[in-house]
């Protein structure tokens, strides 16, 4: 997804704070990682062997990838 950035976010990042934002931004994942998973998992009817998510400040940027345990 492109433009992720909050406006707080945007404001850290011009002020060359943008280490906190991918910190709090990995914060926020690996909290709500067992919801998303389980989300997926309800969605698809498959089992989430591995969650991957990563963030880029500039071009902001950010993926969020299930590995599924079989094809839909």
């Amino acid at each position: 997804m492109h433009g992720v950035l909050t406006r707080a976010e945007k404001s850290l990042v011009r002020t060359d704070r943008a280490h906190f934002v991918k910190s709090i931004r990995q914060l926020f994942q690996e909290t709500m990682e067992a919801d998303s998973r389980a989300a997926v998992e309800r969605l698809t009817g498959r089992n989430v062997v591995a969650f991957i998510s990563g963030n880029h400040i500039d071009p902001d940027i950010e993926a969020d990838v299930f590995i599924l345990d079989k094809p839909l």
